[in-house]
């Protein structure tokens, strides 16, 4: 499980090897997805063919909202953001979207976020059956550095991903609470549902907490 210590400094290796990578071949996350020598399509998924994981049941993409539309970014500065899925254990045919990680115009993250339901139309899956893939991280060093990268944020940061998971089911309640008639996972006028800042600094120096 990723809770452990030794798992969290392992994550933590794998997270900063990435960075010096990266830093020699002076690219980033997001240029490692997107060819900046082209036009930056708003709302087109790179890469083409997604980020696969090795095909270990996990996927994401990096996309961009128009920056003139109301509640397009969920943080300040953001450039645009990673959505990452997992294939659910009952049935490995379908993906459930996890969560969403921005990012800031020099390829470095901002922050985890969570979606409704309609934004990306996935199986959807309960707050407490995410946590429990979350726990099975798929590392693999044969995978691309982006994706290393971004699993390896996630390891760190899985505690407060799953706190905003957690958080995301809570607000969905009580959204349905107070509005019985509808179904309101389908709600156009709720999109954000739940958000935390990433500190990188932080997550590099957890060997040392």
């Amino acid at each position: 499980m990723v809770s452990t210590e030794l798992q969290l400094v392992a994550a933590a290796d794998s997270l900063a090897a990435c960075l010096l990578e990266m830093a020699a071949a002076e690219t980033n996350p997001v240029l490692q997805v997107i060819n900046p020598e082209l036009p930056l399509q708003e709302n087109k998924k790179y890469p083409a063919d997604l980020l696969q994981f090795n095909q270990s049941g996990w996927r994401a993409y990096y996309h961009c909202h128009p920056a003139n539309r109301a509640g397009n970014h969920r943080f300040k500065g953001e450039h645009g953001h990673f959505h990452l899925f997992v294939q659910t254990n009952h049935n490995p045919e379908t993906w459930s979207h996890l969560a969403a990680l921005a990012m800031d115009p020099m390829g470095q993250p901002l922050g985890w976020f969570t979606v409704n339901h309609w934004v990306t139309g996935e199986a959807w899956e309960t707050a407490e059956n995410l946590i429990k893939l979350i726990k099975s991280i798929p590392y693999n060093k044969q995978t691309r550095l982006v994706e290393r990268w971004l699993l390896s944020i996630l390891a760190l940061s899985h505690d407060k991903v799953d706190n905003i998971l957690l958080e995301r089911d809570e607000i969905l309640k009580q959204q349905q609470l107070t509005n019985a008639k509808e179904d309101v996972k389908q709600d156009r006028g709720l999109y954000l549902l739940s958000e935390i800042p990433v500190d990188l600094i932080k997550l590099l120096n957890i060997k040392s907490e």
